[in-house]
């Protein structure tokens, strides 16, 4: 009877079901007896109860031990941090259940691939009598469990068999959810990564109009940092207005209307400083919308100065240009009327103003050069007192009454520099303090030495240079003043050229205020030694 008993157990039919075929099976038996027809139909009644047991066998012939140890194996999935966790978990239970040397877990379909093996290195799961079941949740095959043959040489029991399918369908849901969890997670990692790293400012907004994300480049471009706007209305920290001023934030935001738009946008930043950002509002599907920022500050303030200098240079090729044409048109209707006299003024006002036009066009043509590093520097050891004594008397030469004073102190010898740019700057500082002196004012050029520079100063007693306008009165295009207005013109290329001059040649240039009040411009030079190599030139970087 023990022996009978232990094949029940082994079949997996519970006492329940043997009781009911075994009730099933008299009653045959008794109609059978007295004669009864009937016998038929409990004769099929037993074959179906026989049937579904059969069926029925494979789920229910586990023992209570087994199938604790599949619980605790698809805990022990559950618990993992990872797929590649959950794959090694797999592996272990599925040796220690099926007692195999060796496993391989395979997790593919969504996400890395992963693939581990445990156990045995000698092992393989891809000889005889190994074992290998697929991994599949709800149709969606998401892998595969592999073991070696066992250790003894035996086969896997019938027992064994149905544990390692029990397994393999009680692990696969787990499995599969971890995979979509990893694939997830890896996606959100992707998209922090592209948010932080972002040259480009990216906020959101929700339904409420609160500020969800701001990303680094935001925070770097407003001066605002996430952890001060997150949580906050939209329109508290960012309120930008369109080129006309008009607002494009609270009832105007275009985040509201629920379609994408893009719009150039000034904003201020905290401190006043203005920002103009290319902006891109974006609707999100679970609501609220995503703006994109770019900083175009920068190009606004390149096309508003390429505005200003087609402008300022347009006026000012028109001055030299005005008088030239009527004298022209004089000269074609009226030359016979006109005595000798006549004629030569007019000669000397186009003359005039053609070399007005030409030095005009070779300013431009030298600010392009140095925009484009084009400017080739060519150092030589130069007498820097002849050179400056040479230029005054070429300017006092055109401007008799008016005195130019050059003091040039002892140790001042040769300079390094190189010979078109050096006399460039100084020309241009020349004409500049001739040109704002007032009439018979005197004009100063000293040079000294400082350690080893040669410090150059052109001094007069115009109206001189506010101090907030020392710096900026070098860059390119700038002119104090109002142009309609102010007496001298031009197009504010000279101290650009000179500035940069100077810096290509290892020197700097400032504005002071001279002690009577005008305006005194100084640079420096290095001073020449005897081991400095003059026969490679420098090119400009």
């Amino acid at each position: 009877m023990d022996r009978i008993a232990e094949r029940v157990r082994a079949v997996g039919w519970s006492p329940a079901l043997l009781a009911a075929l075994g009730a099933q099976a008299l009653v045959v038996l008794v109609l059978l007896a007295t004669g009864s027809r009937a016998w038929v139909l409990a004769l099929a009644a037993l074959g179906a109860t026989a049937v579904v047991a059969w069926r029925t066998a494979g789920q229910a012939g586990l023992q209570v031990h087994q199938i604790e140890r599949l619980r605790q194996a698809e805990l022990a999935l559950a618990a993992a941090r990872d797929t590649h966790d959950a794959a090694q978990e797999l592996a272990d239970h599925a040796m220690a259940l099926l007692g195999a040397p060796h496993a391989t877990v395979l997790i593919e379909g969504i996400g890395d691939t992963v693939r581990v093996s445990r156990g045995d290195a000698a092992g393989s799961v891809y000889g005889d009598g190994s074992r290998m079941r697929l991994l599949d949740d709800a149709g969606v095959p998401c892998g595969s469990i592999a073991v070696s043959a066992r250790a003894d040489g035996r086969a896997y029991t019938v027992q064994q068999e149905r544990m390692l399918d029990a397994l393999a369908q009680r692990v696969s849901s787990t499995l599969h959810r971890l995979s979509l969890m990893a694939d997830v997670e890896a996606e959100r990692r992707t998209i922090a990564d592209v948010l932080e790293s972002s040259s480009d400012g990216i906020f959101t907004v929700g339904l409420d109009m609160a500020v969800r994300t701001w990303n680094p480049a935001m925070a770097r471009i407003l001066g605002v940092e996430g952890a001060d706007v997150v949580g906050r209305p939209v329109g508290s920290v960012f309120r930008p207005v369109d080129e006309q001023g008009l607002a494009r934030h609270g009832q105007s935001d275009p985040g509201r209307s629920g379609r994408p738009e893009v719009a150039l946008v000034r904003v201020e930043a905290p401190g006043g400083e203005e920002r103009w950002l290319t902006c891109s509002w974006a609707p999100l599907s679970e609501g609220g919308y995503v703006v994109v920022a770019r900083d175009d500050t920068e190009r606004k303030k390149l096309q508003d100065d390429k505005d200003g200098w087609i402008a300022q240079v347009s006026h000012e090729l028109r001055t030299p240009l005005t008088p030239i044409k009527g004298f022209l048109h004089t000269l074609q209707r009226r030359d016979a009327e006109l005595d000798t006299d006549q004629r030569q003024r007019i000669y000397e006002v186009m003359v005039r103003e053609e070399q007005r036009l030409e030095d005009l066009v070779n300013s431009l043509l030298h600010a392009t050069t140095i925009d484009r590093q084009a400017v080739v520097v060519v150092p030589e050891a130069l007498a820097w007192g002849t050179l400056l004594h040479d230029q005054v008397e070429l300017y006092e030469r055109s401007d008799p009454g008016r005195p130019i004073q050059v003091l040039v102190e002892p140790d001042v010898d040769h300079v390094v520099a190189d010979v078109n740019l050096a006399t460039g700057v100084v020309a241009n500082l020349l004409s500049n303090a001739l040109k704002y002196s007032p009439p018979g004012s005197p004009v100063e050029v000293r040079a000294r030495r400082e350690g080893r520079q040669v410090v150059t100063t052109v001094t007069d007693n115009g109206p001189g240079v506010a101090p907030g306008d020392r710096e900026r009165i070098f860059d390119k295009f700038t002119r104090l003043g109002d142009h309609l207005t102010r007496p001298q013109q031009g197009v504010g290329l000279g101290l650009y050229i000179a500035r940069s001059s100077i810096e290509q040649m290892g020197g700097r240039i400032w504005c002071a205020e001279s002690p009577e009040g005008g305006a005194s411009f100084g640079f420096s030079l290095p001073v020449h030694a005897e081991r400095i190599d003059l026969s490679v030139p420098a090119v400009s970087a």
